[in-house]
């Protein structure tokens, strides 16, 4: 017969089993503690950075913090050309040290946003100490005549700010109700004939409809309503080809479809006694016209 081998048994005996249940329970409690510890660290967060908790527990708390190295020690700020430094650090209404916690994110977003140059606006968190803030400026295009002032207008139409007027001496004066919200349309229109955008130094809003255009030696141009830039490269093809704008001209009516009406100065029509004058030009459809 074979021996009987006694069955061996992975189980530990009690005694040793003992020590590994109290380090279990250990961990348990020690978990449970850590939880809390961690679910109230967050109350106080949200409190403090609320602004709804203060006294000694919330500068405890920030002691805490700026002894972990959470406080602001950077701030760097991309894309600032024209925003005064003085406004963006009044904007900004941060200090060296404050918690990076306590900052309210959407408070600084929007006190940039209210500048007069900014556009675009974002702000970042850059944990453990730092702060990103990427501004896009506004592009003038015009400068705006109300009421006696200037103010500088952007694209969309936009009122940007009169104090930076005089470093913008090249942009063309619009006048007139609703010339700002067209004036995107005025600048991509003049664009279209490099030439004589050259020449405009203001434009005039008629109606809210269309322009009127002074050119930077006294000439007046007068748009349509309709076709502007139809007529806007009619101009600049009778200009290429005989020189209008180098005569003695103080108007020109682009406004029917036609024909282009030019009215001379006055000197001119005494020197030129009448309309025979339009005798030296080629194309037919040009009137001249002393009224």
């Amino acid at each position: 017969m074979r021996p009987v081998k006694s069955k061996s048994s992975n189980r530990m005996p009690r005694h040793s089993r003992e020590p590994v249940r109290k380090f279990r329970r250990i961990a348990l409690v020690g978990g449970m503690v850590f939880a809390l510890i961690g679910v109230t660290g967050s109350a106080l967060l949200y409190a403090t950075g609320m602004g709804g908790f203060g006294g000694q527990a919330g500068a405890l708390w920030r002691q805490i913090l700026a002894d972990s190295g959470l406080v602001v020690r950077s701030i760097t700020v991309a894309g600032r050309v024209q925003i005064d430094p003085q406004e963006l650090r009044r904007a900004l209404n941060i200090s060296k040290n404050d918690s990076i916690l306590h900052i309210d994110l959407a408070g600084v977003h929007s006190r940039l946003a209210a500048l007069p140059w900014a556009q675009e606006v974002r702000v970042s968190r850059n944990l453990p100490d730092g702060l990103h803030i990427e501004l896009i400026e506004r592009h003038p295009v015009a400068i705006w005549q109300r009421n006696g002032k200037m103010v500088l207008v952007d694209r969309g139409g936009v009122e940007i700010t009169e104090k930076d007027v005089p470093e913008y001496p090249d942009l063309p004066l619009i006048v007139g109700k609703g010339a700002p919200k067209a004036a995107g349309e005025l600048i991509a229109l003049l664009a279209a004939e490099p030439q004589l955008q050259a020449r405009v130094a203001a434009a005039v809003r008629v109606g809210e409809r269309r322009w009127n255009l002074r050119l930077k030696d006294g000439i007046d141009v007068r748009l349509p309503e309709h076709d502007a830039l139809k007529a806007w490269r009619k101009l600049a093809r009778y200009e290429e080809n005989n020189g209008l704008l180098g005569r003695d001209v103080e108007l020109v009516d682009l406004r029917l479809a036609n024909r282009v009406v030019v009215r001379l100065t006055q000197g001119a029509v005494r020197k030129a006694a009448g309309p025979e004058r339009e005798a030296a030009l080629k194309p037919q459809n040009i009137f001249w016209s002393n009224a």
